[in-house]
């Protein structure tokens, strides 16, 4: 076994030991951060906000974290007593993935929008793989600026950049892992997972979460250039103090996703039926009102019932939970951006009733509207 070898075993290892500390102790994670920065440094990675921040197991109380540690050893079949992560290292590291991933939702279901820079090293650097999702609801947009890269996708390997940029926008619930290609290259990817504001949802209506996404090249070296320097600008006002920090983040990342759809085939909805494209216009302009299937499909040309299955197919989701889902991303606006009641942002977004909107929205993004106002889904 050579150094390289011991190095990715040691680490993942150690990780794992010092998050399971944390997450036993009373005092929380601080040998965990501690090591995890290290580890962070190591990888060359810049996170929109500090490590501390990130891995704040400090906000579960004790028994919330004992329950978390229980199941996340329970999903691989591990039981604490008998835990030896040496015998197999690979556990540890997808213990440490599946943590991670926990708190990485919770952060971003507070904040709306986390990006990330990643330098994915050659050999003879330890190659790291990095596990990406997009939790239900949110998005993941990724831009190769230098390099190429490979996506493991559950449909079928992307290699993301190459001969020129690239950008990759992956839908909800993707779950991917980027890693460096076989040949070892060096690659600079850029990554952002965001709940977009309800403004930008036409900007995304091409994907296609059925299919293998594919990459958007971006051969223009200027608009590679743009791209590049408003991604560099969102890691650097991140780290800023000002108040508005993620205003100007996701203004930033709004500029990019404009500039993405300008590259964008003209055609983005031709693989769309005419009477679905209807529907979901229609449901775009009128989302907040009360409105019935028979209402939707008549303002598409459509008998109800060929409307239903057609909406299904073709956009993946049950046309009134589209409806739903669209009312739930401006609730998440309100809710994060201003100090309106809660019953005055239900009846914004189109529920009479407070408390069927409440659970309803807890039914849809898994938080109560009181806990993504106050920050405690974090």
């Amino acid at each position: 076994m050579t150094k390289d070898d011991d190095m990715a075993m040691d680490a993942p290892v150690s990780l794992a030991r010092a998050l399971v500390a944390a997450l036993l102790s009373e005092d929380a994670e601080l040998a965990f951060v501690e090591e995890t920065r290290q580890f962070v440094d190591q990888l060359g990675d810049t996170l929109t906000l500090p490590v501390t921040e990130m891995i704040s197991i400090d906000q579960f109380d004790r028994a919330a974290r004992r329950e978390l540690l229980d199941a996340t050893l329970a999903e691989l079949g591990l039981s604490l007593d008998t835990l030896d992560w040496r015998a197999d290292p690979t556990l540890a590291r997808e213990f440490q993935n599946r943590i991670w991933s926990h708190l990485y939702h919770r952060f971003l279901a507070a904040h709306q929008v986390v990006s990330s820079h990643i330098e994915l090293l050659p050999a003879p650097a330890v190659d790291y793989p990095r596990p990406l999702h997009s939790p239900p609801d949110s998005w993941l947009l990724l831009f190769a600026e230098r390099g190429a890269c490979r996506i493991e996708h559950p449909a079928g390997d992307i290699t993301l950049g190459g001969r020129a940029p690239a950008l990759l926008l992956l839908p909800p619930e993707s779950d991917v892992v980027l890693r460096r290609m076989p040949d070892s290259s060096p690659c600079s990817v850029f990554s952002s997972a965001f709940y977009p504001p309800q403004r930008w949802m036409p900007w995304l209506k091409d994907v296609d979460s059925t299919a293998l996404p594919e990459p958007l090249a971006v051969a223009d070296a200027r608009m590679a250039g743009y791209l590049a320097e408003s991604f560099r600008r969102i890691i650097d006002i991140a780290h800023t103090t000002g108040q508005r920090g993620r205003a100007l983040h996701l203004n930033l990342l709004e500029h990019i996703l404009l500039l993405r759809e300008e590259l964008a085939p003209a055609n983005d909805d031709a693989g769309l039926d005419r009477r679905v494209l209807a529907a979901r216009d229609f449901l775009l302009a009128h989302y907040h009102e009360k409105t019935t299937v028979e209402q939707v499909a008549n303002a598409a040309g459509a008998a109800p019932s060929t409307l239903t299955a057609l909406f299904k197919i073709q956009m993946g989701d049950n046309l009134m939970r589209w409806r739903d889902q669209l009312r739930m991303r401006r609730a998440r606006e309100l809710l994060q951006g201003t100090e309106l009641p809660i019953k005055v942002i239900a009846a914004e977004v189109g529920y009479d009733d407070p408390m069927f909107f409440s659970r309803r929205f807890k039914q849809l993004t898994g938080w109560s509207p009181s806990q993504v106002r106050s920050g405690s889904n974090r």
